[in-house]
Parts: C-alpha cells; structure tokens; sequence
C-alpha cells in the first residue's frame, strides 16, 4: 500500500516505475498505429459507400471552398470508378493539374481552334437580318478514334471561352448518349457505365453561362442519362452557381463552404444533419456525405504512373499502296495496249464496328449529326 514518506516534499511511493520505458513506448506506438488504420479502413468503406450509392442514384455534386480539397477527393473517386469493371472515366479540365498529379492515364490536348463557331444568316418574313450562332467541332476522325481506342480518358482543354468550352463537352457526353441510346433501343443485355468528371461544372451547366441552347441539350441528356448507365461527378466553389434544375437531382458531397453561399443555401439544407454547424469548422479533406449524413475525411492521394500524351497520328490508318500490276500486265502496258483491271471486291468485316451498325440501321434516330 502507497504512502507520502515527507509532507513538505510529498513523495508517494507504492506506485511501482516503468523498469522498461522503450517497452511502453512501443505499446503506445502500436496502439496509435492500431487506431489510424482502424479509422483508413472506416474512411474507405465509407468512400466505397459514397461510389456505390451514385451509382444507384445518379450523380454527386461536390462542393466547398477553394483550397479545401475538392481535386484531391475527385482523383481519389475517379480511381475507385477506375476499379470497377465495365466502366470508363472521362475527365475534363482546363487547367494542367490532372495531367500532372493524377495516376497513368491517356491525355489528349483540346486545341483552341478545333472549335469554331459557325454563323447562319436567314432572311425571315419581316425581319431584315437574322443571325443564329452555334459551333463545330473539328478533328472528328482523330476525336472518334480516341474515344474508340481508350479506356479512360483525360481531355485538356486549351479552349478560351466559356462557351466552346460547354460546346466541347457536350460533343463528348452526345457521344456516348446516343452510342447507349442506340444500345438500349436495341435491348442489348450489357451497357457501358460511362462516368463524366467535372470541375468548374458551373461553367458547362448553368444557362446563365452558356446560351440556352446548349444548355437545353445537356439538360435533355442529364434528365434521362442514369437510366443508360451514364454518371456525372461535379464540382464547383459555390452551390448556388449552378442552375437548380441541375443540382437539385443530384447527390451532395460538401467541404467547408464560403460563408455566403453557406448562408444563402447549405445552411437550409443542412438544418436536420448533425454537422449543420460544424461544417463550417471542416479541415482540407473533411466533407460531408448528406445522403447519409457522414463525414468522410478523403486520404492524400499518392500517384501511381503519369499521364501520357496521345498521339494522334499514331491512331489514324495509315493509307495502303497499290499493289503493282502483274508482268503480263506491265508487258501489255508498254506495248500500248489498254487493260482495264477489274476492281478488287471490298470484303466485308464481320468484326465491323457495332455503333456504325446501329446508327446505320436506325437512321441515328432522325438526330444531325452536328457535333462531329
């Protein structure tokens, strides 16, 4: 039993000390790196959570102030959608950080001038001119073999205004709607799940922003994609930057807001979670799942490989030479006779491209071919 041998120095003994301090200390160590992986292994099965629910549900909108993570916590989902089979990942960014910090990955390089507007000048009954706009997008044949060809794909725009930008993208996401579109009207069994990364996606999906037009179109495919297998994760600063046709059907993943946009939005949204005040507390990489109302703190992502450029030339056939006549051919040739050879029969490829067959036979449902 303890006792205090001395009260003005109190000293109490029967506590015994810690003969072997370094076997403490490794306790300790252990026990600290027991609780860390414990708390990784939660924090990924709660990022599992947060896949598998989009995919039953549609899409994710990720939001939170600059500099809080968002990039980092969309390369850390794009590669659990990178895992999974039967999916592809088509990224879009317009400023050079994917293509630098992500894992392995084609690139292509979007040039400015591949999308150019085009102008239509109709004289209609009273009107003395009118001038409707839209645009082109060029490099079809290069554009279709890259997305036949790869996987998953990192597109990198150096397109300037807001506008085109919008107008490219739409191309893309046309693409792939009308390949599952044609799949679905066909009642093929299996559909590719097509997965669209966004940031800045206020500027692609807010008619404000882009005209009307275009706005209506990716309108039309997002209202109707989850039902062919097409997913979209975006991302933006502030939440009342994107048109509420838009962000009301999708999922929320929130970081620590701006105090506005928190004001003015979050704070009504967030008035039943456990986290409506603490959010605005959230550190880099902590987010808000409001779905299930969990809090998910998103690991540093570490890359794996670099992205490499395409090479364009690479991917286009290249042209074959004719074949030279045969000598009894070359002989009749140089003495001036005139031999008509007949043209070889095109073999027909079993293996032929099965969009091309669907659009053949449907006629591309009536729809102009536009953005190629």
């Amino acid at each position: 039993m303890g006792m205090f041998i001395n009260h003005q120095f109190p000293i109490y003994l029967g506590a015994p000390f810690d003969k072997n301090p370094a076997k403490s200390k490794g306790k300790l160590v252990n026990g600290w790196k027991r609780r860390k992986l414990k708390m990784g292994k939660m924090q990924q099965n709660n990022i599992e959570k947060i896949v598998n629910d989009i995919l039953s549900y549609g899409d994710l909108l990720l939001v939170a102030n600059k500099g809080i993570g968002k990039t980092n916590a969309l390369m850390v989902l794009t590669r659990h959608f990178r895992a999974l089979p039967k999916t592809r990942v088509i990224i879009f960014e317009d400023f050079p950080k994917w293509s630098l910090e992500f894992d392995r990955i084609p690139y292509l390089v979007v040039k400015d001038s591949w999308v150019q507007e085009t102008e239509h000048v109709i004289d209609v009954g009273n009107y003395f001119l009118r001038h409707e706009r839209d645009y082109t997008v060029l490099m079809g044949s290069q554009i279709k073999a890259v997305l036949k060809k790869c996987k998953d794909i990192l597109f990198v725009s150096e397109i300037q205004d807001i506008e085109r930008q919008a107008f490219f993208i739409y191309s893309i996401i046309q693409w792939f709607y009308r390949k599952n579109y044609l799949r679905k009207f066909k009642n093929y069994n299996s559909l590719e799940r097509i997965v669209f990364f966004i940031e800045e996606s206020q500027n692609v999906f807010d008619s404000s922003t882009i005209s009307k037009k275009i706005f209506n179109r990716l309108r039309k495919i997002y209202s109707v994609a989850r039902n062919l297998e097409i997913h979209f994760i975006l991302a933006s600063q502030r939440l009342q930057d994107l048109n509420t046709k838009i962000r009301g059907r999708t999922r929320l993943l929130l970081g620590n807001p701006s105090l506005d946009d928190y004001e003015l939005k979050i704070r009504r949204i967030l008035r039943h979670s456990r986290f409506k005040k603490e959010i605005l507390n959230f550190k880099v990489g902590e987010f808000l799942y409001t779905p299930l109302d969990i809090k998910v703190k998103f690991p540093l992502f570490q890359q794996v490989g670099k992205p490499y450029e395409i090479n364009l030339d690479s991917l286009m056939p290249k042209p074959q030479r004719k074949p030279k006549p045969n000598i009894v051919v070359r002989i009749l040739q140089k003495f001036g006779w005139v031999v008509e050879e007949e043209p070889e029969k095109e073999l027909e490829d079993p293996e032929e491209d099965l969009d091309e067959q669907m659009e053949e036979d449907l006629g591309l449902l009536g729809e102009p071919d536009e953005e190629w």
